[in-house]
């Protein structure tokens, strides 16, 4: 073999070892850490987080709650899940399994926070109709327009199920619509200096 080659190859091997044996003890735990998809869950909201479901975007269903049977997520507190490079969904829910929060497709580190600073009141929507809801507006009374989507695009709250909206106390005008944006309820200047249910039933 000519010399330039063989200097080539030397120093090929020379950098593969630099790369992959050169930078000591502490490679494998960063390339372990930068690998996994890291979910915080913080919660703000005046009540526990009892349940916590992360799933795989593609999958059917949620699976079983990430905390548990004795775990929960005190206000002020937050927690750290990880998990393989892919794309995940995010539920919290209360003990009562009303859903607090959602985050969808997450593909990188996220911060999933239930609640927020000042939201000590709350709205508690039940669909008790036969219809999928997927669009919830709340906005101050005194407000010119509804504002945006509280669902965010993403969710939905099906037939027989519950979802918490935590707002700062006040007066608002609430607004709920089917998949196509057609109204389904509508409720003006609503107290909710201490929270309240907001029940869709049947016509």
């Amino acid at each position: 073999m000519k010399r330039w080659a063989i200097l080539m190859l030397v120093g090929v091997l020379l950098t593969l070892t630099l790369a992959c044996g050169g930078g000591g003890g502490n490679d494998e735990s960063t390339t372990s850490a930068t690998d996994q998809v890291v979910i915080e869950v913080v919660n703000r909201a005046p009540e526990d987080v009892c349940y916590v479901y992360i799933s795989e975007t593609d999958s059917d269903a949620w699976g079983d709650d990430q905390l548990g049977d004795d775990d929960t997520i005190a206000t002020g507190s937050r927690m750290t899940f990880e998990f393989p490079p892919g794309m995940y969904d995010v539920r919290l829910e209360n003990c009562d399994e009303a859903t607090m929060e959602t985050a969808w497709q997450v593909t990188s580190d996220t911060t999933v926070t239930a609640g927020a600073d000042g939201a000590t009141s709350w709205v508690l929507f039940e669909n008790q109709s036969s219809v999928e809801v997927c669009y919830i507006f709340i906005s101050p009374s005194d407000g010119d327009d509804w504002g945006d989507d509280w669902m965010g695009g993403n969710e939905n709250i099906p037939s027989g199920a519950q979802r918490l909206f935590y707002v700062e106390p006040g007066v608002y005008d609430l607004l709920a619509q089917d998949c196509d944006q057609q109204d389904l309820a509508e409720v003006y200047e609503a107290d909710l200096t201490d929270g309240r249910p907001w029940i869709l039933a049947e016509d």
